[in-house]
């Protein structure tokens, strides 16, 4: 009797058929992504630190509509699509009330706590207890988020959290508000999630009072005991995002050997940067990647000085950071005293500050598509209402030559997302 060929597949290629069907393009939508490259930095920096998260909760309930879609064809198609692997892969825990099951704990790969409330660190902590109690060879989960506690919850959740280590063995991105006044947080980090590939420290919690981990015996404290207390090790960490109010830690002991994508927010006045950030950017700059300043502000030293309402970075900065591929950066508050050459491997050149006026366009784009022995990036991106509203389109000046002259360098313009501003022929 004849079959059709696709009831003579084999069963092993339905399944994989299914799988595509509901899994995600972690490169547009990495939000179960323990890391990212330069390539998609900007998208996975959207799922983690900035609190809009949520962005990309649209999508990923449309691969959950698709994959409860797919268990209606047949009972073996349901079968498959009701895996404990396939379910809940994304759990935001915004209220504890309804008690989530241990299947769901299983299957999810990303959890994030969103609500605060009066029972909120009784919640979390039965939670991360019920962790501990599953079993086995621990949970899957990759990516944890914790970044909405207070100063109160802060010890005790992380305590328990630290008690539970053993039970999330595949824990590679933990996003935590911090305090702003600490100690021995660092040395903990390291010694029970030594395997972290992203971390983000949001340090906006202010309050009185110190919070401190071990705090030494008698009235004195031993030599070395805070550098020691305040040193972070993590062998594989590739990205770090610091979030600050008005604090940031002491960066003198963090040792992050394979540090590719680096992003602090924001800089603001002189001290932050000279004596803080530049050094520990000193100390990782043959392994960065990706170099994420923000909209920053900064002072007049550490490899810049004040001219004409910008800060100028002093020459010498592209061979400091030989590897950098995607530099983040406003041109309206900076500018470089010379640009990458040819044989530098910059491809990305982000714009932080949105695009209003013709001159700030020219501003944005000018130093990276003039001159022949500058680099040209691949990508340039830009956002605001002059190019919402194709303004950049219709000015016949300046503007339009500099695009042309992007389409001769094969240099790309679009927006955060990776939409074209000019279409490419």
């Amino acid at each position: 009797m004849f079959q059709p060929a696709w009831n003579r597949v084999p069963v092993e290629i339905w399944n994989r058929v299914l799988l595509e069907a509901v899994l995600l393009d972690e490169n547009k939508s990495p939000f179960l992504s323990a890391t990212c490259t330069s390539s998609n930095y900007l998208a996975f920096k959207r799922t983690c630190g900035d609190r809009r998260s949520a962005a990309y909760r649209h999508e990923y309930k449309s691969i959950e509509n698709q994959r409860r879609k797919l268990r209606l064809v047949c009972r073996a198609w349901k079968e498959f699509a009701d895996r404990w692997d396939l379910c809940d892969r994304w759990v935001t825990v915004r209220s504890l009330k309804n008690e989530i099951s241990d299947q769901t704990w299983r299957g999810a790969l990303r959890v994030e706590y969103l609500d605060v409330s009066e029972t909120w660190e009784h919640s979390i902590k039965s939670s991360i207890f019920c962790w501990k109690t599953l079993g086995g060879n621990g949970l899957r989960m990759t990516r944890l988020e914790l970044l909405r506690l207070s100063k109160g919850e802060f010890k005790p959740i992380l305590e328990v959290l630290f008690g539970a280590a053993k039970a999330l063995p595949q824990l590679r991105s933990l996003g935590l508000g911090v305090p702003d006044s600490y100690g021995g947080l660092p040395r903990k980090l390291s010694r029970f999630f030594p395997r972290l590939t992203h971390l983000t420290l949001d340090f906006t919690i202010v309050g009185p009072g110190e919070i401190v981990w071990d705090p030494p015996k008698g009235k004195e404290i031993p030599e070395g005991a805070v550098a020691e207390a305040n040193t972070l090790q993590l062998l594989d960490l590739e990205v770090l995002f610091l979030l600050r109010k008005e604090f940031l830690p002491d960066l003198d002991h963090w040792h992050l050997p394979r540090l590719k994508h680096f992003h602090a927010h924001p800089i603001g006045i002189l001290p932050v940067w000279t004596d803080t950030i530049y050094p520990f950017l000193l100390q990782h700059s043959a392994t960065i990647e990706t170099l994420d300043l923000d909209n920053t502000t900064i002072g007049a030293t550490g490899g810049l000085n004040r001219s004409d309402g910008q800060y100028i970075v002093e020459p010498g900065f592209w061979d400091m950071f030989p590897s950098l591929q995607l530099i983040r950066y406003s041109s309206m508050n900076m500018k470089f005293s010379d640009y990458p050459r040819n044989d530098h491997p910059l491809r990305i050149v982000v714009e932080t500050d949105p695009i209003d006026l013709d001159h700030e366009l020219i501003q944005a784009l000018k130093p990276w598509v003039q001159g022949a022995h500058v680099k040209h990036p691949e990508n340039i991106v830009v956002y605001g209402s002059y190019l919402v509203k194709s303004q950049h389109l219709v000015n016949r000046g300046e503007v339009q030559h500099l695009l042309k002259l992007m389409t001769w360098n094969a240099t790309r313009l679009t927006n955060p997302w990776g939409k074209l501003w000019v279409n490419v022929l």
